[in-house]
């Protein structure tokens, strides 16, 4: 179930859904060239955020099993299972 994440990585996330929302999947040095960061350390914390609060899968990339592919959740679908997560603590 998603939750919600620090602003630092939602402003982030918000050029990376601008540039590559409906593609299907998009890698490492795509986000490091949207993000225009030299630090993959960063690039890493920022990914695990977004695997951490459920708003990215992650998969091996067909090409190299080294290599990573991520594929952005739909906004609205991520803000639907947030507040459906927070109404359920609310009653519970």
């Amino acid at each position: 179930m998603a939750k919600a994440i620090p602003k630092w990585v939602m402003e982030r996330l918000s050029r990376l859904w601008k540039k590559y929302g409906d593609s299907q999947a998009i890698t490492f040095k795509q986000i490091k060239d949207v993000l225009k960061m030299d630090d993959e350390n960063t690039i890493r914390v920022f990914i695990n955020e977004l695997k951490k609060a459920d708003w990215i899968e992650v998969q091996l990339s067909p090409e190299s099993s080294r290599e990573r592919i991520y594929i952005l959740k739909e906004p609205n679908k991520i803000m639907m299972e947030i507040v459906s997560n927070g109404n359920k603590r609310s009653k519970g």
